[in-house]
């Protein structure tokens, strides 16, 4: 089967954008080489142009017009609605819709397992498959990593160790480590300007031709494996950062972890267990120039070899086309009732009688997804857990979906505290489960502290299905870290259309501030004054203007 004429759309936060490493540069650079013909759907440019109602409604537009045989999709949180996704397979019935996953080792739980279940294939760069198949998901394993411009230099190397990368979970323990221990390290990426203490090491964010230029002029190429929150540090990840060092026949030194071991081996790339193994490894390497040449060498080799992402491509998509099944909605089928608040404290034998699975609905409930019942019922099935909760956007009047509640990550950043923001309506509950804990759930239903969701007890679902009006409010610290703040987004997107004080939003916006959510005007301070997110408001200004969609729109 040939590729280069099938007609294929890439849906991705930043495909269209140079600066965007992960899509632009490791995605689509790669799939215009395979489909000559293919376009792009830039979510990320399109949301800030339309807003997310109006981008989606222009996706539709344009999957009924093309009749594409191919749409790949890499999605951020929830862009692109569930209604969105339901509606493109029934617009274009022929089409094969495919999901590029790149991080399930952190959302499968959670995020992935669900949102998969739209599409008709996976395509994920972390070791899930045999997840994803359990759950009768069809998918499809890819090293996932960049190859633009990555290559041998013959450059001399000016640095003794580097590492490029933000200051997650604990690297900048790690870096002031080194740096007490005289080792001399430099550090490139973004947000290490937070840290005063290592101004004089940091180089700042680099561009993807510096990027490779830094690996070349490294000796020691410094890969430390955890990954996500600071609460979360042993979380380890397989990243594409390993691939892309060996193409430039570099040496790294790594933090051992068991899915590494799969890839790579100590023959081909150094790695340590501690920090203390790692400063001594450090020491070493730099002593033994011919050794870290010689396993820079078999990584760079057999990473041609053994892991080139185009021919694994070419083979995964020559699949894809040639096979005639199409997914559909994966049905579990058990018996849900939904209760009003009013319920709780009725007779509730009769009522749950042959009933599997309780939901809620309450007078906080402004709307809530046709899909809320269904990815609950799925989760609480897949994981055998006694209760499912999904996350939520707050919907005060004039301010629609100006917040959201991330239930995993609220969980994550502020542990216990999370259960004083949980809502009855984003829950679903075993039925037995349910009586043994009545009580607990009149309390919730009387905004009265909560304490049942545990990692034991709770399938948690990464996607909004609900819409609340109300919420309870915390500190000021913690609510940063468990809700997104959505009128952000908005602002921005008022921002890049010069309409700014034009609308009437961020009017509406200071109002809700004045009357009693001060957090907000205390948010967009910090935010006038962060300097990263005032670098990348005008970087990204030029690309979000002038988008393709804007013009298609305007034409039809």
């Amino acid at each position: 089967m040939s590729l280069k004429d099938k007609k294929v759309l890439l849906a991705g936060w930043g495909c269209e954008n140079p600066r965007d490493t992960y899509m632009y540069q490791i995605y689509y650079l790669i799939l215009k080489k395979i489909f000559p013909k293919i376009d792009t759907f830039d979510s990320k440019k399109n949301y800030f142009q339309l807003g997310k109602n109006e981008m989606n409604k222009s996706f539709l537009e344009i999957i009924k017009e093309k009749n594409y045989d191919l749409i790949l999709f890499a999605m951020e949180y929830d862009e692109f609605s569930p209604g969105t996704l339901e509606k493109m397979k029934k617009l274009s019935p022929k089409t094969k819709f495919v999901i590029i996953i790149c991080d399930d080792d952190a959302r499968f739980d959670d995020w992935s397992r669900y949102i998969a279940l739209f599409f008709d294939y996976v395509i994920t760069s972390q070791n899930y498959v045999k997840e994803y198949k359990k759950e009768g998901i069809d998918v499809f394993f890819h090293f996932d990593y960049n190859t633009y411009k990555l290559k041998p230099m013959n450059i001399k190397k000016i640095y003794d160790v580097t590492f490029i990368g933000r200051p997650k979970a604990d690297r900048n323990e790690v870096i002031k480590y080194l740096l007490d221990n005289g080792i001399n390290i430099m550090l490139f990426g973004w947000d290490w300007y937070k840290y005063p203490e290592f101004e004089k090491v940091y180089g700042g964010p680099l561009s993807q031709e510096d990027y490779a230029r830094v690996i070349n002029q490294s000796k020691i190429n410094l890969s430390p494996a955890k990954a996500g929150y600071s609460e979360e540090k042993e979380h380890y990840n397989m990243k594409g950062r390993y691939y892309e060092v060996s193409l430039c026949k570099s040496f790294q030194l790594v933090e051992r972890f068991p899915v590494l071991l799969k890839f790579f081996n100590e023959k081909e790339m150094g790695m340590y267990d501690s920090q203390e193994d790692m400063l001594d490894k450090i020491r070493y390497y730099l002593k033994h120039e011919k050794e870290r040449e010689q396993m820079a060498k078999r990584a760079y080799e057999k990473t041609l070899r053994k892991y080139n992402r185009e021919k694994q491509l070419i083979d995964i998509f020559t699949r894809i086309l040639k096979s005639k099944e199409k997914t559909r909605l994966l049905s579990v089928n058990k018996k849900i009732i939904t209760l009003e608040k009013k319920d709780l404290y009725s007779d509730l034998n009769e009522k749950l009688k042959n009933i599997d699975y309780v939901s809620f609905k309450t007078n906080n409930l402004k709307n809530q997804s046709n899909f809320k019942d269904y990815f609950l019922e799925r989760a609480l099935n897949v994981t055998g857990k006694d209760m499912a909760c999904c996350d939520y956007y707050v919907s005060p009047l004039g301010l629609k979906d100006y917040m959201t509640f991330a239930s995993n990550v609220a969980f994550k950043r502020i542990g216990k505290e999370a259960n004083r923001l949980i809502d009855l309506n984003q829950l679903m509950v075993k039925k037995n489960f349910f009586l043994e804990h009545l009580g607990e759930f009149q309390k919730l239903s009387n905004n009265k502290p909560f304490n049942l969701i545990n990692k034991e007890n709770t399938a948690l679902v990464s996607i909004p299905l609900v819409s609340i009006k109300k919420i309870r409010k915390i500190e000021y610290e913690k609510m940063k870290k468990a809700f997104e703040f959505r009128f952000q987004n908005d602002l921005f997107s008022l921002y890049y259309n010069e309409k700014l004080w034009l609308n009437p939003y961020p009017y509406a916006l200071l109002l809700k501030s004045i009357f009693g959510n001060f957090f907000i005007l205390k948010y967009l301070f910090e935010l006038k004054k962060d300097k990263a997110i005032a670098d990348k408001l005008s970087v990204n200004r030029a690309y979000i203007e002038g988008s393709p969609l804007e013009k298609f729109c305007k034409k039809n």
